[in-house]
């Protein structure tokens, strides 16, 4: 019987392996999302944020920050500093404790605000503020939030400040103070009137004083014409009885 018995294990052991599924196969792996649709991003450095003062001016379009958080559904990306977020745009650096921003099909960053300790430099003026929002298309900052303006030894303080960085200027509103030297004052003094101020005396005193123009002679009056005399009257003649 053992020998019988060797050709009906053989056959069992066919069926069992055609009964066997097959394993599926495996399947593909997820297509890597394409490097354009991450935001344009830059690892965390450990170089702290430019000044208007000192160091070179970072590399154009960079954002250095230590944490980030990116939505690929949404396009929104929000970040945290240790301690600053830093953005690099239209040669200016904006730097805060978190930004929120939302980015273009390409990955830029577009629109992005930023809270706390916002502080925003283009050399030589240095904008100081508690929220600050950066427009990539319309080319502008605005800060709110008690924001100041420094530039040089000028100081100015407003309610609402807007940097155009295409035509580089600066526009305050609500409550807009000052405090200007008076170096510079006298600057723009001179510039405004130089008419006014080629009469001002060399060492800025008071304004030299034109020349007197002489005073004419007076005419000296002309002597009367004395009258003609009166003409002797003739002596009567004498009469005779």
């Amino acid at each position: 019987h053992r020998g019988r018995a060797r050709p009906m294990i053989a056959a069992l052991l066919a069926l069992a392996l055609q009964a066997t599924p097959a394993p599926a196969p495996a399947a593909p792996a997820p297509a890597a999302r394409s490097a354009a649709a991450a935001p344009t991003i830059a690892p965390a450095t450990a170089t702290a944020p430019a000044t208007a003062t000192g160091g070179a001016a970072p590399a154009p379009g960079r954002i250095d920050a230590d944490e980030i958080h990116y939505s690929w559904a949404t396009h929104k990306v929000r970040m945290l500093g240790k301690p600053y977020v830093t953005l690099t745009r239209q040669g200016m650096v904006l730097t805060c404790l978190r930004l929120t921003g939302d980015t273009d099909t390409a990955g830029e960053v577009a629109r992005a605000v930023c809270d706390g300790d916002v502080k925003m430099v283009r050399a030589p003026r240095v904008v100081t503020c508690e929220h600050a929002t950066y427009d990539r298309d319309a080319g502008r900052v605005v800060c709110t939030g008690h924001p100041v303006l420094h530039d040089g030894a000028t100081v100015a303080r407003g309610e609402i400040l807007t940097y155009d960085l295409v035509a580089d200027e600066v526009h305050l509103e609500r409550s807009v103070t000052a405090t200007v030297p008076a170096e510079q004052l006298d600057r723009q003094r001179k510039t405004l009137h130089p008419k006014r101020a080629a009469g001002a005396s060399p060492a800025g005193g008071a304004p030299t004083s034109a020349p007197a123009l002489p005073t004419p002679a007076s005419p000296t009056p002309a002597s009367p014409t004395p009258a003609p005399a009166s003409p002797t009257p003739a002596p009567a003649p004498e009469r005779h009885p």
